[in-house]
Parts: C-alpha cells; structure tokens; sequence
C-alpha cells in the first residue's frame, strides 16, 4: 500500500511540473488525460459498489470538464470558430449530463459514453503537428495584442 501512495505522490508532483510548464495544447491534453483516468476509476468505483469513490470520481471529473469548457476560446468574429466553440460547449454540457445520470444511477453506460468521445478527442487533439499548434500560438497572441 505504501508504495502505490508514493506512486500516487510521485505522478500528482510530475503533473504539476508538467503543468507548470504547459503551453495551452498540453493543458488540454492533460485534463483529457485526466478525465479519462477519472471516468475508467469512477466506472469501476460503481462496479463495486464503492458510493464514496463513486462521488469522489465523479466530482474530479465535473471540474475537469468545467475546466475544459472554460479553455474553449474562439474570435467571435470568424462563425466557423465560434460554430466549433458552441459544438464543444454542447458537447461538455453532455458530459456533465452523463455524469450526474451515472452517478444518480449508478450505471456505467454514461460513462462508456463519455469514454468514447473524450479518447476520440484526446487521439485528434496529439496528432495535431507542431507546426499548426505553434500557428495557432500566433494568431492567439496576435489577437490578444489587438485586445489591448
């Protein structure tokens, strides 16, 4: 048991170093990372009937996809941006849905839900090449130089 607690210890202090030295990207690939380690923990918390995990589980995951619709930024003047802004808003709002209905229920259909899409988005969201992330750097900042 000790060793899992430094295990435990070890991984909370690698993510805050890599946190701390995130750029935007790897915040979000962090807290899919995240929720998808938090919903497979949360999945076999109902499995076994552990109501406390469960709650536990499922509350990390709610602030994970509150921080990740809270990252979704877009120019309001471009209406494809903000088309895919709103998709993403919608899509963590079904998330929270599923959580709570998971969690009320104690099922883990919802959870295989939710599972499905984040992989798919976490697996889209590595492959994007250095070159578009660091473009998108760009034009970030430019258009918060223009904020100012």
């Amino acid at each position: 048991m000790a060793g899992s607690s430094y295990l435990r210890a070890y991984k909370k202090n690698g993510l805050d170093t890599d946190l701390a030295v995130a750029d935007a990207h790897r915040v979000i690939q962090l807290l899919y990372q995240g929720l998808i380690e938090t919903i497979v923990r949360a999945k076999a918390s109902i499995e076994r009937n552990d109501i406390e995990a469960k709650a536990a589980q499922i509350n990390k995951a709610l602030n994970i996809v509150a921080g990740l619709s809270s990252a979704v930024q877009c120019d309001p003047n471009d209406p494809n941006q903000v088309r895919v802004a709103q998709n993403f808003k919608d899509l963590y709002a079904i998330y929270n849905d599923r959580l709570m209905q998971a969690s009320f229920e104690l099922r883990t259909e919802p959870l295989d839900e939710i599972l499905q899409y984040a992989r798919e988005i976490k697996q889209a969201w590595d492959s994007i090449p250095l070159a578009q992330r660091n473009e998108g750097f760009r034009l970030q900042a430019e258009r918060d130089a223009n904020k100012v």
